[in-house]
């Protein structure tokens, strides 16, 4: 299998699949920077405060959680090395439960990088300049195509579009935003001085003159990072032995006929256990005879009422490649284990009873592997904008990856899953007597939301680390905080 390197991809047009690639010895887990399944969470740096210990805690039972997965995901446009880290109770009882599964985003400024992308962007503002000069000699307004201006994410401008929006921070520091800082980036007005003629080039102390004037004006913003002292994780949390992660771009069948005769098997079983459960839904209700679909064959074109096509889906994507663990596409669409959930409501998505006539289904049935899943999510109402948003930005979550059911046989979670306490001479029966035979975290899949704008403590862009090394030192120390994590559970129908 090859090793797919992130590299800085913001966005791939398919999915990456992530797949364990053996076991970690223990004196060769130490790099951080390492994606990995399971072991202990590895900090970023050794000096820097980290998320506090409850992190690790079970929101809803109070015990230890496991930590899952650490992936390294850069994103082309950050300055910092980039992970997420997930955890989850390992108890049956708490799946899906809230608080019972964990995630947070890590910061670690990457120097080295964050001077090419701010020399990267001034290089590209220097060659808009003579397009914007050219404008405002023709009578139209140079202001929108000048040098770029302060761009921090939510607080001024969006990511991409440029549109201004209100700030929190902004309202920190007691009055406009706009008022601190009324000029454009890298030019004298930006803080009150005259722009420089005839295209030339600040001086580094002219330069270092702006970043001190820079860190002045955030400092009155109240947006500066304050840097907590570090209190480490205790050495005997709960963990399981790590594994490497290595990810591969996602390949898929063109033609359900082209898949291999056992992930066949696998998609039938799945499809006979979806219209049973249905069956069981319909005659529940007293809307269907039990022997009404007796003889029944499942067919593509005509489902049962009550089937479950994101279910469907999500069997027929996976059967191709079933040993994956973890699914990435930052800002893409999530693989629904079901549309028919709380959770798939929480996302907008349209539930679907197999009786729709739709052109479109019908060809992307007839590839019937979901290959069409791109941009098919979206046309059943799929939306993040009821998620709760960024609490540093309050800019919009967005998908970034999952956790699949094959990471239950590749962890040993049954293994590690601790034993309910009963009290002495207590007598249990029924499902009690069961739930003190905990097999350990259960999930149909694990989806974890981001902010939209990877915010570093509600700063986005590059413009606030300045443009000189010293000027960044004040984001050096690392940084987390918490995503959303939304868990589908393995029941797919109502």
């Amino acid at each position: 299998m090859k090793n797919q390197n992130f590299g800085k991809s913001n966005y791939t047009a398919t999915a990456l699949l992530g797949y364990s690639d053996g076991p970690i010895e223990p004196s060769e887990d130490c790099d951080p920077l390492a994606s990995r399944l399971g072991g202990r969470p590895l900090w970023l740096d050794s000096t820097s405060a980290v998320p506090e210990s409850s992190t690790g805690v079970c929101g809803n039972c109070g015990g230890e959680m496991v930590m899952l997965v650490q992936a390294y995901v850069p994103l082309e446009d950050s300055a910092y090395d980039r992970t997420i880290y997930v955890w989850a109770c390992n108890r049956r009882a708490c799946a899906a439960k809230a608080g019972a599964a964990k995630a947070v985003r890590g910061h670690l400024l990457n120097k080295d990088y964050a001077l090419k992308l701010v020399k990267r962007k001034r290089a590209a503002s220097a060659k808009s300049r003579p397009v914007a000069n050219a404008k405002a000699a023709s009578g139209m307004s140079a202001i929108s195509t000048s040098r770029p201006k302060l761009d921090f994410g939510s607080v001024w401008l969006s990511g991409d579009s440029g549109s201004t929006k209100t700030a929190s921070s902004g309202d920190k520091a007691g009055g406009s935003v706009g008022s601190l800082f009324s000029g454009t980036f890298g030019s004298g007005s930006l803080f009150g001085g005259s722009a420089p003629k005839n295209n030339e080039s600040l001086t580094e102390d002219a330069e270092q003159r702006d970043d001190e004037l820079l860190v002045e004006r955030l400092e009155q913003l109240d947006i500066v990072p304050e840097h907590a002292e570090r209190v480490d994780w205790p050495e005997d949390i709960a963990s399981v032995p790590a594994q490497y992660l290595e990810f591969d771009s996602e390949e898929l069948a063109d033609d359900v006929c082209q898949l291999d005769e056992r992930y066949r098997d696998h998609i039938d079983q799945a499809m006979e256990l979806a219209t049973e459960s249905a069956r069981s839904r319909e005659k529940k209700v007293g809307g269907t005879d039990e022997d009404e679909w007796a003889d029944e064959k499942y067919e593509r074109a005509e489902r049962p009422k009550g089937t479950d096509v994101g279910f469907e889906r999500f069997v027929r994507t996976v059967s191709q490649n079933p040993e994956q663990v973890m699914r990435y596409q930052f800002g893409g669409e999530p693989l629904l284990y079901s549309m028919q959930d709380e959770t798939a409501q929480k996302l907008g998505v349209s539930k679907y009873d197999g009786d729709s006539d739709d052109e479109d289904d019908e060809e992307e049935e007839e590839n019937g592997n979901g290959t069409g899943y791109q941009g098919w999510l979206h046309r059943r109402g799929y939306r993040t904008e009821r998620l709760p948003r960024c609490e540093h930005c309050n800019g919009r979550r967005v998908y970034e990856c999952q956790l699949m059911p094959a990471l239950l046989s590749v962890l040993p979670l049954a293994a590690h899953a601790k034993p309910v306490v009963v009290s002495s001479g207590q007598r249990l029966v029924g499902s009690q007597l069961l739930q003190t035979v905990d097999l350990g975290l259960e999930f149909g899949t694990v989806l974890v939301f981001v902010c939209e704008n990877d915010c570093h403590g509600g700063l986005t862009g590059t413009d606030y680390l300045g443009k000189t090394a010293s000027s960044m030192d004040r984001f050096a120390p690392a940084a987390y905080y918490s995503e959303l994590v939304l868990v589908q559970m393995e029941a797919h129908v109502e």
